[in-house]
């Protein structure tokens, strides 16, 4: 069966996510467009998200072969939900917020992203195609024909059907940027702010909590900012350099100069590596927790791997109606347009599951890119299989004035453990702008 939408009567009574659910009522139902076709949704969730409630598991395409890709992050960190939103190209339908009258058009597809009658080349080289070995083999007259073939075919979407306008950026001084309002971006503002500095936090989802706000047993008791620090939700810091930070708020570019910043971006999580890992119906445990969040079940035969929070969250909240083996690991899934079913090893033992959802919490890695930009050295770490920013006890990186926090530097740690790195760090970065030393 395809995704659907599910209602709180279909969950166990008093169960978080139908207390959720049910304060979201049947309020802001608004019909976007996809693919000429009326897809209802609710207005303010992911498009991804309304999309996958309407059964698109397939919204995108790659690039060389044009097999079919589906959301599976649904964070941002994937291009499986790439869509041409209003005339714009390449606009990530899990970060955009559905709203009435919204126009979303397939891309690097034709005629959709169902059904793309370019997957022939897959088809025709089943092999893969070694176009350079294939251009030099016959000759120039083919080699021309190819590249004017090429032209056409590469890249992803088409230059938008109008130039944008931009408002003029601004410049904003603070002595202390935090980059990551989940629990501990949060805990270590408000302890900047009750030292008396003033600090700018930023996020770009739409309020508080991080990875929290994607867990449906979460009771979504998130911890409130100071109303000293300068808040900015919707916002991504999307680069930095020397003591500057670029912040995207409303479509504006706001340049940060910050005596000190913090980087509590979190972890990103994947899936993991095997065959047919990208195919469309696999997500990360995150993604399907996010959607189960707003109210959609990604599936009604689910596989679910892992022991993560996500994971564990996710099992209580469905019970029966997932297949759990918290202790195995994926070794293919199983499906071409769409997963099929999971091939799972456990010890020395293999089994296949069907399933229309293969769901895997997998390994986390590090958001280590905006610190490294900054300056923070960056190791290889054995234990969590990622790079990670170099840290002190205090979250003190190789760089004057740079600190990490939370789940970037630790990785899997409770709510409270966060909170308590999160202070821990500011109260660090505030002795340092008081000038007292590292």
């Amino acid at each position: 069966m395809a995704p659907r939408r599910i209602l709180p009567t279909d969950l166990p009574p008093g169960s978080p996510l139908a207390r959720r659910l049910a304060a979201l009522g049947s309020s802001g139902r608004v019909t976007v467009e996809h693919d000429g076709a009326p897809v209802a949704a609710v207005e303010g969730e992911p498009l991804a998200v309304s999309l996958l409630a309407a059964g698109q598991l397939t919204l995108a395409r790659s690039v060389k072969y044009h097999r079919p890709r589906g959301a599976m992050c649904l964070r941002g960190d994937c291009d499986g939900c790439l869509v041409r939103v209003d005339g714009v190209p390449n606009v990530m339908s899990c970060q955009t917020p559905a709203r009435a009258g919204m126009v979303a058009q397939s891309q690097n597809a034709f005629p959709t992203a169902g059904i793309d009658v370019l997957r022939v080349t897959d088809w025709f080289f089943p092999r893969h195609l070694d176009h350079h070995h294939l251009l030099v083999k016959f000759g120039g007259a083919l080699n021309r024909t190819m590249q004017v073939f090429a032209r056409r075919m590469a890249g992803l979407g088409t230059l938008p059907d109008a130039i944008a306008t931009f408002p003029r950026s601004e410049i904003l001084d603070v002595d202390a940027l935090v980059v990551g309002a989940g629990t501990s971006g949060v805990a270590c503002a408000n302890a900047l702010a009750r030292g008396g500095a003033r600090v700018m936090l930023v996020d770009e989802r739409e309020g508080p909590g991080g990875m929290r706000r994607d867990d449906p047993l979460d009771d979504g008791a998130y911890p409130g900012c100071d109303p000293a620090v300068m808040v900015r939700y919707g916002s991504g810091a999307v680069a930095t350099y020397d003591d500057e930070t670029l912040v995207i708020h409303e479509g504006r570019g706001v340049t940060v100069r910050a005596r000190v910043r913090v980087f509590a971006t979190g972890a990103r999580e994947s899936v993991g590596v095997f065959p047919q890992s990208d195919v469309p119906g696999v997500f990360t445990a995150r993604a399907f927790a996010l959607a189960l969040c707003h109210g959609v079940l990604a599936g009604e035969r689910v596989a679910l791997v892992g022991d993560g929070l996500f994971a564990r969250s996710i099992a209580a909240t469905l019970g029966e109606r997932v297949t759990h083996s918290p202790g195995a690991a994926v070794v293919e899934a199983l499906g071409g347009r769409a997963v099929k079913g999971a091939t799972l090893r456990e010890g020395g033992r293999e089994w296949t599951v069907k399933c229309d959802a293969l769901v895997v919490d997998g390994e986390l890695g590090a958001a280590y890119e905006l610190a490294g930009q900054a300056g923070a050295s960056v190791l290889w770490s054995d234990g969590r299989q990622c790079f990670v920013p170099e840290s002190d006890a205090e979250g003190a990186t190789s760089r004057e004035g740079v600190y990490v926090a939370g789940s970037l530097r630790w990785g899997r740690i409770d709510h409270d453990a966060r909170a308590r790195d999160g202070a821990a760090v500011g109260a660090r970065a505030l002795r340092d702008l008081r000038g007292e030393g590292r």
